[in-house]
């Protein structure tokens, strides 16, 4: 389940058509028609789709064909103006948890795309709370939560008691969102943690230093936490705790709103269809250079008598003289 909250901190190349529809929480904020996916799919036109969580792009020739960029990995934009000023390129470079980083490039007549994408991440970048484990950051202001605009508070438990195996327990407030909780103590503003649901694995009681606490457990992807808090309305606080992690999983608010008369229309993909899986690795296209410059090496092939953009380090050359039906 929680795979479905993690679109934003991925890459994923040529999924099933089942995860190009929008999931739980996601909006189509942009739709662009006729782009080229110059680095990885060269003289292909496809549909670009800017949602609150990710860029999606497939081929209009063949959907199977696509990519899924998470809003989270994007650390550099730019923009490059080709043919004669009437076409408008915008690469973007990512880069993953694990250290490896990807170009894309897009080309399309409309200039608009590289704006909208530059304030969605923007937008995405003072969102962070919707989606990410915050500690000891500054969220309290003369005993009161700062909350973004679609934020609504729609609880508080004074006088719950934060508990921990290792630490001394801390009185302070518990207060419920409709995007997370959050916990801070009450002789230090500075000493809190907010959750929001979507990372919420589990909410449990369980009996800790001889009396009942409420136990909620984090996804690992989420760093695997394990806070418990205690208030002398206990079974109150639980109840209203899981109905809203319940509810808020099922339709997760990410923060993003734009001001659109009007969401732009997607294509529903058949959830049915299999995906044909590529000749060769398809992420080796896209890997960046460690000198950010985005044309590959030029390489000779003895095959052809001639000087060649190198190939991925997966890919032959006679993979392509394959004739592909579509």
């Amino acid at each position: 389940m929680c795979e479905e909250f993690l679109y934003d901190r991925c890459i994923h190349f040529d999924i099933a058509a089942a995860k190009l529809n929008m999931q739980k929480g996601e909006k189509t904020l942009f739709l662009w028609k006729d782009v080229e996916d110059i680095k990885g799919n060269p003289d292909q036109l496809g549909s670009l789709v800017i949602s609150n969580t990710r860029i999606l792009w497939w081929s209009e020739r063949n959907n199977s064909v696509n990519l899924s960029i998470g809003l989270g990995t994007i650390f550099h934009i730019e923009q490059k103006v080709t043919n004669n000023n009437r076409t408008f390129g915008t690469l973007f470079r990512t880069k993953l948890a694990t250290g490896q980083k990807y170009e894309f490039h897009f080309s399309s007549q409309d200039k608009k795309l590289y704006e909208s994408l530059i304030n969605i991440q923007r937008l995405y970048t003072q969102t962070m709370l919707h989606r990410e484990i915050k500690v000891q950051f500054a969220m309290i202001s003369q005993k009161k939560l700062n909350t973004s605009e679609k934020e609504q508070i729609i609880n508080q438990y004074a006088n719950t008691i934060s508990v921990a195996n290792d630490q001394q327990d801390v009185s302070g407030t518990l207060i419920f969102t409709n995007v997370r909780f959050v916990w801070y103590s009450a002789t230090n503003d500075l000493f809190n943690i907010s959750i929001p649901w979507i990372a919420v694995k589990k909410i449990s009681k369980k009996t800790t230093k001889g009396l009942y606490t409420m136990i909620i457990e984090t996804y690992q992807e989420f760093g695997g936490y394990y806070v418990g808090y205690r208030n002398i309305d206990m079974d109150s606080m639980i109840k209203e705790c899981n109905k809203l992690h319940a509810f808020h999983t099922e339709n997760p608010i990410y923060g993003i709103e734009i001001q659109e008369k009007q969401q732009p229309t997607v294509q529903r993909f058949d959830e049915k269809v299999q995906v044909v899986q590529s000749i060769y690795n398809q992420a080796a296209r896209y890997q960046a250079n460690e000198n950010n410059d985005i044309q590959n090496d030029i390489a000779y092939s003895p095959e052809l008598g001639l000087a060649i953009q190198k190939l991925p380090a997966d890919a032959k050359l006679s993979e392509f003289w394959n004739i592909i039906k579509y």
